[in-house]
C-alpha cells in the first residue's frame, strides 16, 4: 500500500513539473538599434536588431490650426523594415513604438 502511494505521488509531481515546463512562455525581446529620420513631411523609422515589430510615431502641429496638436503612427513592421508616415504639418517629435 505504501509503495503504490509513493508511486502515485511521484507520478503526480512529475506530471505537474512537465506541465509547468511545457506552458512556460518563450522569451521576447523588443527591437533594438532603432533610428528615426525625416525627409520633408515624411517621417521614417527602422530597427536593425532584436525581434518583434516597430512603428514610427510623429506628433506636432497640423497644417490646419483647427486640428491643433496632432499625432500619427505608421504601420507596424518587422526588424529591418522601414515604417513611414506622411505627417500633415510641422513635426515637433518623432519616435519609435516598440512591440514584442
Amino acid at each position: 500500500m505504501r509503495r503504490s502511494w509513493a508511486a502515485a505521488v511521484s507520478a503526480t509531481a512529475l506530471l505537474t513539473a512537465s506541465l509547468l515546463v511545457g506552458s512556460a512562455s518563450p522569451a521576447h525581446a523588443a527591437p533594438t538599434g532603432c533610428t528615426t529620420w525625416q525627409v520633408g513631411y515624411v517621417v521614417y523609422s527602422k530597427c536593425t536588431g532584436g525581434t518583434g515589430t516597430q512603428a514610427v510615431h510623429a506628433s506636432g502641429l497640423h497644417v490646419n490650426p483647427v486640428w491643433g496638436p496632432y499625432s500619427m503612427d505608421g504601420p507596424r513592421v518587422g526588424v529591418g523594415e522601414i515604417s513611414s508616415v506622411n505627417f500633415p504639418g510641422t513635426v515637433q517629435y518623432r519616435g519609435v513604438t516598440l512591440y514584442d
